[in-house]
């Protein structure tokens, strides 16, 4: 066990660009799964089985943008406990990009606050999640129970893009963790993105998160009472660490229950 531990520690250090192949020597083969495509391209999904007499349904989830699903601090958890609830975990690597602060504006100067780079920088990258998106629904939506998608940091609203490009592939409900768009205008943006979904929706922000997603985490719920959403709801975790991590799980366990899910 405790070589496995240090196997494992070793493959999370590895850069997402470069994990997929390497963890194969790492992880149990039950929990590697291959997506193909057209293209000859393929995408590594990890996956658990619901380990209840009762499948509740697909948990899918997406970490931030450069992290690889078992890097995530709170994405790793959901996978590895959600099955205990009778939930099959499906974690997916987002696709490679580079998203910063400068390449989603135009300089600021003396004059004039920064504005907003041109929409269209978005859609190499909804493009390119919509196309793993798509392999693995093809896997997921032959199984039975509900569809839930966990989605962390900026992936949340490339995929918020993504549902409002191509509803055909809506979930029953969507879970958001610390999400945030690098910079101000998008960002506020994101705010209503969220109220304005016509999913149910529990936003969730760490005890540790960063200043984007407190810059407009208090209009996010003003938006949704603004626009009746009638599933919306915002949880901040008290705990950080590990407490955080059993915080989360709590919390998704109770929303999802309470939902009907």
């Amino acid at each position: 066990m405790k070589r496995y531990s240090l196997l494992l520690l070793a493959a999370l250090c590895i850069s997402p660009a470069v994990s997929q192949d390497d963890l194969q020597r790492y992880l149990p083969q039950d929990q590697l799964h291959w997506l193909s495509g057209n293209d000859d391209q393929r995408y590594l999904v990890l996956k658990k089985e619901y380990l209840q007499a009762f499948e509740r349904g697909q948990i899918v989830l997406i970490p931030d943008w450069h992290y690889h699903p078992l890097q995530s601090f709170y994405i790793r958890p959901v996978y590895e406990n959600a099955p205990d609830f009778g939930w099959t975990t499906w974690a997916l690597t987002p696709p490679e990009n580079d998203i910063r602060t400068d390449s989603l504006q135009t300089p600021a100067s003396a004059t004039h606050f920064p504005e907003a780079a041109d929409e269209e920088v978005f859609e190499p990258l909804i493009g390119a999640l919509q196309k793993r998106m798509t392999l693995l629904l093809e896997e997921t939506l032959s199984r039975p129970g509900f569809s839930v998608w966990v989605v962390e940091g900026i992936t949340a609203d490339i995929t918020l893009r993504l549902l409002e490009s191509d509803p055909s592939i809506m979930p029953d409900a969507i879970v958001l963790i610390n999400a945030y768009v690098p910079q101000f205008q998008y960002n506020r943006a994101l705010a209503d993105r969220i109220s304005q979904s016509q999913l149910p929706v529990l936003d969730i922000r760490s005890a540790e998160s960063n200043q984007w997603i407190s810059q407009h985490w208090q209009l996010r719920k003003k938006l949704a009472s603004k626009y009746q959403h009638p599933a919306y709801r915002q949880r901040q975790l008290i705990n950080s660490g590990n407490a955080g991590q059993r915080e989360l799980i709590s919390t998704i366990k109770g929303w999802l229950e309470f939902h009907g899910f």
